[in-house]
């Protein structure tokens, strides 16, 4: 049987990674009536884009003010207030001045998902990950005898962890190499890469497992160690060819501290990263992380920056089972290719696991007969047993349950560093 997995937040919960509701809450609970006029003034002073195109203080505040209503209005996911964030650089009648700092304002919202996201994935691997891992040993479980296509729609590192440790083999498709120096101050030290140029990504590309047991990895939406170069032409990702998620670990922390330094100051990053290249010299390398409302086109038809949606299309159409694993089916540019996939590939079957609502979403109900869409009410590591023996475990049902104190530990931390580094 051909398989594959498509993964959410929920795959990674009992691992320690926050749910859209919890992280929106950190989110969220950075902001408040007193430091949001310090940081809209602090920020209004900027020149992001150059002395020619200044950015609008009244503009800078406005996106603020949206920001406590939306916090005001128990808004309850993150994505959905950047969406709101991006709508108004598009407003009809807004000068370039209003439309750059909409625009400035995202990339300050999106610098702080992305080291929220980063320190949860530090502290709850610190924190969870050593605790868990063995009830996450039926992994195998869910995949095909030869490759498996698994995409996942999650930013941490839990799935290639995993496999490390299983000793799964596991891959990206990247078929070539780069490094880069620490920094200027630490040339001797180097930062080691697989890539990929992005014109060339496709499923029958030579990095990726054919007829062999491995999983091909694609990460639909990004990831917290996926870089892009040259233009975001080139796609660079951390090797997978580690003794252990510890050694992975290890890797992604020394990328994150990938620096240039000017005058022995570190030259500060957003999206675009400044780094240093094999000269010496500055250079910049784009976090991939995709969010907010405009991951993706709003149209079936492949364009230049999709090639992952491409290789999932293709692999959809050649799967007897999908398993999805924690989505909240929150994704439009996902879930009509689910649904499309439903209707040309007559083999397809679904399952949907999630604790908390593993019934069909309204585009996938028409497909609900003979049984090509189940469902299972548990997560990811309860699954990966039951699949195969058919049984609940008592023990790792009640140790997981525990995750909840350990959870509130890493909220609590994630917070503080947060924090501290925002207003700070």
């Amino acid at each position: 049987m051909n398989r594959g997995l498509l993964l959410g937040a929920g795959f990674s919960y009992d691992l320690g990674m926050p749910l859209s509701v919890e992280f929106t809450e950190v989110f969220l609970g950075i902001f408040n009536k007193e430091n949001v006029k310090l940081l809209a003034a602090a920020l209004s002073q900027n020149d992001p884009y150059s002395s020619g195109r200044p950015i609008n203080k009244e503009a800078v505040f406005n996106g603020f003010d949206l920001l406590l209503e939306y916090k005001k209005n128990k808004g309850n996911n993150y994505e959905e207030f950047l969406r709101i964030i991006q709508d108004k650089q598009n407003e009809l009648g807004l000068s370039q001045s209003d439309k750059d700092s909409y625009n400035y304002l995202f990339s300050v919202f999106y610098e702080i998902v992305h080291t929220i996201l980063s320190a949860y994935q530090k502290l709850s691997y610190e924190t969870i990950y050593k605790k868990n891992i063995r009830w996450f040993s039926g992994l195998d479980n869910l995949l095909s005898d030869k490759e498996t296509w698994v995409f996942t729609l999650n930013h941490d590192l839990y799935m290639e962890c995993l496999a490390l440790d299983y000793g799964i083999p596991i891959t990206y498709g990247d078929d070539e190499s780069i490094s880069f120096p620490l920094s200027n101050i630490e040339m001797d030290k180097k930062v080691n890469l697989t890539c990929s140029k992005r014109s060339r990504l496709a499923s029958s590309d030579a990095g990726f497992f054919r007829g062999e047991r491995g999983i091909n990895l694609v990460k639909l939406h990004g990831g917290l160690s996926e870089l892009q170069y040259q233009d975001n032409e080139i796609l660079c990702n951390l090797p997978l060819n580690c003794k252990s998620s510890n050694e992975l670990i290890t890797n992604f922390k020394q990328l994150e501290n990938m620096a240039y330094y000017h005058q022995g100051q570190k030259v500060p990053s957003g999206k675009d990263r400044c780094i240093t290249g094999s000269d010496g010299e500055l250079d910049i390398i784009s976090k991939s992380m995709l969010t907010g409302g405009r991951k993706y086109s709003k149209t079936s038809k492949i364009k230049k920056g999709e090639e992952k949606l491409k290789i999932f299309d293709e692999q959809l159409m050649k799967l007897d089972e999908l398993t999805i694993i924690g989505y909240g089916f929150g994704d439009k540019h996902v879930n009509f290719r689910l649904s499309n996939a439903m209707l040309l590939n007559e083999n397809l079957t679904i399952r949907i696991v999630d604790p908390v609502n593993c019934k069909p979403p309204e585009i996938l109900e028409q497909f609900d007969f003979d049984s090509r869409i189940r469902g299972a009410s548990c997560g990811a590591a309860h699954w990966m047993d039951y699949c195969v023996s058919e049984k609940w475990g008592s023990e790792q049902i009640n140790t997981l349950k525990e995750n909840i104190k350990y959870r509130d530990i890493i909220k609590s931390k994630v917070e503080a560093a947060i924090m501290a580094g925002v207003f700070n």
